[in-house]
């Protein structure tokens, strides 16, 4: 039987250093798909508040039997929300707010420092038409609700249709959107490779 020189257990420095060197090929391999996994589970984080803010608006009209209206401000490069309530039946204005009629019942909120990296904008250059098929227009006004940008919501579950478009400025665009007569609410995201919007 053959004894073993104690001399031979272990590895050799070139064996280690291949070893290192392949696990280090690997992990830089890693780097860039963990990174758009984080952007993209940032982005969809961003879309499902969104959602929750319009979910709890819904809610709160229909339990204070009054509308409710989430106002959204971009300042400065910063978009903001807040939410008001109705408080002589005629819905959400941006007059009455300004007069103290519509009352102030949350916020004001800041998205971005909520999100980093996760802007209401588009894509630089974004061409694709929106989840119906029809062209999205003017690239410099990502959230539209109409010229207030006041998302309001009815006792009755009715709710004023719009869309707010969110984008990572690389290559992820999302859209959060609003349904009139059910105020339904929906999240869309870009698909870069085979360029379609899936349901989310």
């Amino acid at each position: 039987m053959t004894q073993r020189n104690p001399e031979d257990n272990g590895f050799s420095l070139m064996e280690l250093t291949t070893v290192l060197a392949i696990l280090a090929c690997m992990a830089m391999l890693s780097i860039p798909a963990a990174a758009e996994i984080s952007r993209q589970l940032t982005m969809r984080a961003a879309c499902n508040e969104i959602a929750t803010i319009f979910t709890r608006a819904r809610a709160k009209a229909a339990f204070e039997h009054r509308d409710v209206g989430i106002r959204w401000t971009s300042v400065g490069g910063d978009v903001t929300f807040a939410v008001y309530q109705d408080m002589n039946g005629n819905g959400v204005l941006t007059e009455e707010i300004r007069k103290g009629i519509d009352v102030l019942v949350e916020g004001p909120v800041s998205m971005n420092r909520r999100y980093p990296g996760i802007s209401f904008s588009f894509l630089s250059g974004f061409t694709a038409l929106d989840p119906n098929g029809d062209s999205i227009g003017n690239l410099s006004d990502p959230i539209r609700f109409g010229r207030s940008d006041i998302c309001t919501f009815t006792p009755l579950g009715n709710a004023s249709p719009g869309s707010i478009y969110l984008s990572n400025g690389r290559n992820r665009q999302a859209i959060v959107r609003i349904s009139p007569s059910s105020a339904r609410i929906q999240i869309f995201e870009w698909e870069t490779g085979r360029k379609v919007w899936n349901r989310l």
